[in-house]
């Protein structure tokens, strides 16, 4: 196995937190909605001068993996920074956005014509939300006959609206997603003992999804929509990717997910 040399970097502020030269945790999660994620990274004994310049709504980037591969976890803006005493050490607390807050970007009572298709209102809420759109495409366009009003928050808006057409709507790494998650030309990812995955996966199955609950050594390139091709004891076959969360914590440094058959 070649997972050995981790590897985790915080950069913001033109400045480079590495866990070769500092403490670092941190619980980056993703999953299908429109809402931005949160995640949590804690280093350890920070200066008061370098506290200082870890500011909210700054750009941070955080990057993960292996020594010879290693890649972006994480692409957001800083929420909140905490510093606390814990025995002899500080740690400071980085809360992390993966995308720009949109709590605030609503809409009020904006009506669309008997007829309007949903693509014509996810793109017109996109252009509210103001973040890239890195994927558009519907399983179906779905006409509003008697046409459609739009209130409240427009991440709620583009969720039910791409719901309305079987399609899931997501933010990630500060981009939206309006995507079919089992559709797409997403590469492949061989996930096995052999490439790190961690103990057997786990069958569960909801009202609207069956599948596995899945662990591995880290892995950045799993994310939302990933495609994995599983080869273990108990199941074989390819899974898509609902949702997941990479962590860093003591001895952990893993990637949980939760994958859906196609």
């Amino acid at each position: 196995m070649r997972n050995f040399g981790r590897v985790a970097e915080v950069m913001t502020a033109n400045m480079s937190f590495t866990n070769n030269e500092f403490g670092v945790e941190f619980t980056v999660p993703f999953d299908n909605t429109p809402l931005p994620n949160e995640s949590e990274i804690k280093i350890w004994n920070l200066s008061d001068s370098t506290i200082s310049r870890i500011i909210r709504n700054e750009t941070l980037v955080m990057n993960a993996g292996y020594e010879g591969d290693v890649g972006v976890i994480l692409h957001g803006f800083i929420s909140k920074v905490l510093t606390k005493r814990e025995g002899i050490d500080r740690i400071t607390y980085i809360y992390v956005l993966d995308s720009e807050d949109l709590s605030s970007r609503k809409t009020k009572d904006i009506a669309y014509a008997p007829g309007t298709l949903a693509s014509y209102i996810l793109r017109d809420m996109s252009s509210v939300l103001g973040l890239p759109i890195a994927q558009f495409e519907l399983n179906q366009d779905f006409r509003y006959e008697e046409g459609y009003t739009a209130n409240g928050e427009v991440t709620e808006t583009i969720k039910k609206v791409a719901a309305d057409c079987g399609t899931s709507a997501y933010v990630n790494k500060g981009k939206l997603y309006i995507r079919n998650l089992r559709i797409g030309g997403d590469a492949v990812f061989n996930l096995s003992s052999e490439t790190g995955l961690i103990g057997s996966p786990e069958y569960f199955e909801d009202e609207n999804f069956k599948g596995l609950n899945m662990k591995s050594q880290l892995q950045y390139r799993i994310t939302t929509a990933s495609v994995i091709q599983l080869n273990s004891k108990q199941y074989n076959g390819t899974f898509h990717i609902r949702k997941g969360v990479h962590k860093c914590s003591g001895s952990d440094f893993i990637t949980e997910m939760e994958g859906i058959f196609p």
